[in-house]
């Protein structure tokens, strides 16, 4: 349950004009879209009169239309096509972030909010299929779901200030904190925002809860804790696009974790994050919003964890075996030293190579390196900080142990080559001591990075059971088990949501009760093995005859319902009346008998008079009442 701010107190915020709030087009759109009689050409001279504004709408219109032969380049055809509250939210999300790209808040990073929540709103679209809702409404609230922080940062910018210091360096909660504060937190304060605004409820419950998904207390499987859970992993995906490398590595098992619970595998977590990637930097240059590149999300997951996590223990005190035979390339040693190197790196227990100093020599290293490249900072054709540089963009490159050896004089170069992605440097002469030391510490390095993979790889294999298993689960849930239609309790969300969508859209919808006439006769006459016969084959038969959009599920017994959005009264009479007949003309097969079936049919359209969903279901029940009553095998409609 959502807990509001205080309607007074709210008040007395907004009076401050201090809040974030819809600026321009987006506040007249708001009040345009409250008006019961409202024109959609009153609408689209509204967005008009922002060309920014349309040309964003007209983008947005375009992804929703993927697939399409032609773009949409119609301003009116694209807000048809989104719908006039979606084009509501999304100017109302877009207007907040363009009003408040900076503050008074000193411990408040204004772009790196606005690059997170962008970052949420992309992640979100990518997660439209699993959440079962539009893509352009989840990318709404993934760019709002933080905006009660942002309106914490203008109210109190002082204050604040010290509360987000104090989370950042105690780790505490963050919520818990300005509660002690402020009497209130970001999510009360948020909720409060969105509701005033006008975002469907739904939406509204699921930015409430996003932070602590588990403690929301919705229904397994309905859509609501699917939708916050989505909005959280999205979340969670945004701050590790937002990450350094360092601090990146550290929020994966977090995230896999999350994408687990969603049922998302590792390959289609790949593709999702590296899709959702390129177009969160196409979308943050177009609306000046602060991104970043980062690597393939394959490459993230492979990559070994920072430098400074490498443990100093050695071998012995682990107690493991003696370090590994490794290759050691060696480029760009004066003739004068290599003998000698060459013995102590043997004597050591390792493999000197030495690779040729030409121009195509040391292509072939940087494209190959070995697992441990020794290289001297005077080698000619290449200066050591731009060597350094080239070996780490390839991954393998990346895993490699670079050690430099400087000439006294060239000292000064040494923390350029750290800095540029060298291990270590040692300066010359070298002794057999302090090599011995360098090539341990790498043998360590090389081994704990080999460990960490295989650890990551055993995650990633788990992650991807869980994923499987928890999907499944999820699906048997959710799913009747005789006729693999959704089951009634999975109907009935949708049904709800559908309607709440319907009623905030001024969409039309309609709901069909379907119930089998004289199904006992036919247990009766043929045996209960043949009245399960007869549900599954209606179940098919349904599931063909119904549109895509639609949601056949079985409601009990030999009772079937059927949600249809965005279908008006007189279009669901005649999909009712196809069901019918279809049903009649069917030949329902059991043990070589042909079994005569007909349907009774209850219509029930939206008409705006209804309280809740259950009322829409209960007059098709109604109607199918009034279908049984006058002879069966008929389609009858709620009055």
């Amino acid at each position: 349950m959502i807990k509001f701010v205080d309607p007074s107190r709210y008040h007395s915020m907004k009076a401050t004009g201090k809040l974030p709030s819809p600026k321009g087009v987006a506040f007249s759109i708001i009040k345009l879209l409250q008006k019961d009689d409202f024109r959609v050409s009153d609408l689209v001279q509204l967005v008009q009169s922002d060309p920014a504004i349309a040309g964003r709408l007209l983008k947005f219109a375009n992804a929703a239309a993927f697939g399409r032969a032609r773009p949409i380049v119609s301003l009116q055809r694209a807000i048809v096509a989104l719908g006039s509250f979606r084009v509501r939210d999304l100017v109302i999300g877009l207007s907040v972030m363009h009003s408040n790209t900076s503050g008074q808040c000193p411990a408040f990073d204004y772009g790196a909010f606005w690059g997170h929540s962008l970052a949420t709103g992309i992640a979100c679209q990518e997660l439209a299929h699993f959440a079962q809702i539009s893509s352009e409404e989840l990318f709404t609230i993934g760019l709002l779901a933080r905006v009660g922080e942002l309106a914490m940062a203008s109210l109190y910018p002082e204050e604040y200030a010290v509360v987000l210091l104090k989370a950042r360096e105690t780790q505490h909660d963050l919520a818990a904190l300005e509660r002690q504060r402020f009497d209130m937190d970001h999510n009360q304060l948020g909720a409060t925002m969105l509701g005033e605004w006008g975002l469907p409820e739904m939406l509204i419950q699921a930015a409430y809860h996003h932070e602590q998904p588990d403690l929301a207390g919705f229904r397994d499987g309905s859509r609501v804790l699917t939708l916050t859970h989505s909005l959280n992993f999205a979340r969670s995906l945004a701050e590790v696009c937002m990450a350094d490398e360092e601090s990146r590595w550290s929020l994966l098992p977090d995230l896999l974790t999350r994408a687990a619970r969603l049922g998302i595998s590792g390959d289609a977590l790949n593709d999702m994050v590296d899709r959702m990637a390129r177009r969160w930097r196409d979308w943050g240059a177009m609306l000046q919003v602060r991104t970043q590149e980062i690597p393939p999300f394959a490459e993230i997951l492979a990559a070994s964890p920072p430098s400074r996590r490498v443990s100093t223990v050695s071998p012995e005190q682990n107690g493991k075996d003696a370090a590994p035979r490794l290759q050691v390339q060696l480029l760009g040693i004066p003739l004068a030293e290599l003998p000698a190197l060459i013995r102590q790196i043997e004597s050591l227990g390792h493999q000197p190579v030495l690779v040729d100093s030409t121009p195509e020599g040391l292509k072939q290293a940087l494209r190959e390196p070995a697992q441990i490249v020794i290289a001297d900072m005077a080698m000619p054709g290449l200066k050591p900080a731009a060597f350094c540089r080239i070996l780490r963009q390839t991954p393998a490159g990346k895993e490699t142990y670079a050690l430099l050896l400087a000439s006294p004089e060239s000292e000064e170069h040494i923390l350029e080559a750290i800095d540029a992605g060298a291990d270590d440097v040692l300066v010359k002469p070298l002794n057999i001591q302090t090599l011995r030391v360098r090539l341990n510490t790498a043998t360590r390095m090389l081994r704990l990075r080999e460990e960490i993979q295989r650890e990551r790889r055993g995650i990633m294999r788990s992650t991807d059971e869980f994923a499987v298993a928890h999907k499944r689960l999820l699906q048997e849930a959710l799913t009747d088990p005789l006729t693999q239609l959704p089951n009634r309790r999975h109907g009935l969300d949708f049904l709800a949501s559908e309607w709440a969508f319907a009623q905030s859209n001024a969409l039309p919808m309609a709901c069909l009760l379907l119930d089998i006439d004289h199904f006992k006769r036919i247990n009766d006459s043929y045996g209960h093995a043949a009245g399960d016969a007869v549900l599954r084959q209606l179940a098919d038969l349904l599931k063909r005859a119904a549109r895509a959009e639609d949601l056949v599920f079985r409601y009990g017994g030999e009772e079937f319902a059927a949600v249809l959005p965005n279908a008006t009264a007189r279009a669901a009479v005649q999909i009712a009346e196809r069901i019918r007949s279809v049903v009649e003309k069917y030949s329902f097969l059991w043990e070589g008998r042909s079994i005569p079936v007909t349907l009774s049919i209850g219509v029930a359209s939206l008409l705006g008079a209804e309280m809740d969903s259950q009322a829409l279901i209960q007059a098709s029940d109604a109607a199918l009442y009034e279908a049984k009553k006058n002879g069966r095998n008929r389609v009858a409609v709620a009055a």
